[in-house]
């Protein structure tokens, strides 16, 4: 029964709908006349907008022959969204439309000034106090206001442009508009960059003047401090102490090798000597040319006595003969030894009387190396310091040179250029 009354409720009698219509087809027929009349009559009193747009890069100019020595196109600052939106924000600030409507006069145009036009629905509007009276804002905050209304200035997504759109009243103006804000931020841009130059340049010369008498002042202690501490420079750019102290231990160990050989040859002499034994086994004994004609003799000796001992008796005159030989060759390769031991002893002492020697020397030169090596690094600390300042005022100076040549030629690029010009809409 409910299904029934709710299908019942939502039928449509066409019949009677349209007998409706055709009752009140007068009126609804003046309405229709009444409401398009008015559509057009604002569409003909409505003041039409013209909107300009001008458009600019921003990015280096800075050319590839001109850029400042020890600089890449790497080392110019990314232009991030952040660095395209604080842009945005300069070229819609205060100080850039107060130029752009002072070179133009918009001042005096009623367009931007309403208080220059005022209807007298709008006085009358005023009078009762629905409507703020233009008059109490100063005519500069009237006018900029109402640029402010007219202009939109956006980044361009995805690139580096800024889009410079103005609407007016007066086509050419809203190109003229637009065009001259593009112009007035390339300019304060120019602006900016010449008065950091200047302020570079203004730094730089006492900056430059002072740091020219510090590092006069720096070297000359430097020269002084070598003077005074008399350090001498040898091979390798080595202190002269340090490099003769490695010399005499060089030598000292080579001295000291030389007398331990020597003593050690000598000892082995004297006990043989002493012990009676065979002197076969020294090789300073062997090799005297003297000692080796005296061993071969020996050797024929006894070659001899063998031979004859076996056909004669040990008393016999010639036995005897030659065994008498044999002992006056002994005696006299013991004699020679001795030569040859007091040769090995007087060779050691001189070694050691060296020694002694090179030993006073090298501690004298330890002495004086560490006094030099103090001296050196106290000299080196000095030479860091000049050699710090040296650098800087050579920093400065190009620095100096290349910001006074861009202000001499006027050569100061801006990061950002007119992409396009506004036309007239």
């Amino acid at each position: 029964m409910s299904v029934q009354s709710a299908a019942a409720d939502v039928d449509v009698d066409l019949r009677q709908l349209f007998a409706s219509l055709a009752r009140n087809w007068l009126r609804i027929v003046l309405v229709t006349l009444v409401v398009t009349g008015l559509a057009f009559a604002f569409a003909w009193l409505a003041t039409p907008q013209y909107k300009a747009v001008a458009k600019l890069e921003i990015g280096s100019r800075e050319s590839v022959f001109t850029r400042p020595a020890g600089t890449t196109s790497d080392d110019k600052p990314a232009t991030d969204e952040e660095a395209v939106a604080t842009e945005v924000q300069i070229m819609s600030s205060p100080d850039i439309l107060k130029k752009v409507a002072s070179d133009l006069n918009l001042e005096k145009l009623p367009e931007f000034d309403e208080a220059l036009k005022m209807s007298a629905l709008s006085r009358a509007l005023v009078l009762v106090g629905l409507k703020s009276d233009p008059f109490d804002i100063p005519p500069e905050e009237r006018v900029l206001k109402a640029m402010h209304d007219k202009l939109n200035v956006y980044g361009v997504e995805k690139s580096r442009v800024i889009a410079v759109e103005f609407s007016s009243n007066d086509p050419k103006l809203a190109a003229q508009v637009a065009d001259a804000i593009a112009q007035a931020y390339l300019a304060s841009k120019g602006s900016a960059k010449m008065e950091s130059n200047t302020a570079a340049t203004g730094f730089l010369g006492p900056e430059i003047t002072d740091l020219q008498n510090r590092v006069k002042d720096a070297e000359a202690k430097v020269a002084a401090y070598r003077a005074q501490s008399d350090l001498l420079m040898g091979g390798n750019n080595s202190v002269l102490a340090t490099q003769q102290l490695s010399e005499l231990s060089s030598e000292l160990s080579r001295v000291r090798a030389n007398r331990a050989a020597a003593e050690a040859t000598a000892d082995s002499v004297r006990k043989a000597l002493q012990n009676g034994g065979t002197l076969d086994s020294v090789p300073e004994v062997l090799s005297s040319e003297l000692i080796q004609r005296l061993l071969e003799r020996q050797v024929e000796l006894r070659t001899n006595i063998a031979d004859l001992s076996t056909t004669l008796l040990d008393n016999h005159p010639r036995i005897r003969a030659l065994k008498s030989q044999l002992a006056d060759l002994n005696g006299q390769i013991r004699n020679e030894a001795q030569k040859i031991l007091k040769g090995l002893a007087t060779q050691a002492q001189t070694a050691k009387a060296r020694e002694d020697q090179l030993v006073q020397e090298v501690n004298t030169l330890k002495a004086a190396s560490a006094r030099a090596g103090e001296q050196q690094v106290e000299l080196d600390a000095l030479q860091r310091d000049a050699n710090a300042q040296r650098q800087q005022l050579e920093s400065y100076m190009a620095s100096y040179r290349e910001a006074a040549s861009r202000a001499d030629r006027n050569y100061l690029p801006v990061d950002a250029r007119l992409l396009s010009k506004a036309q007239v809409p």
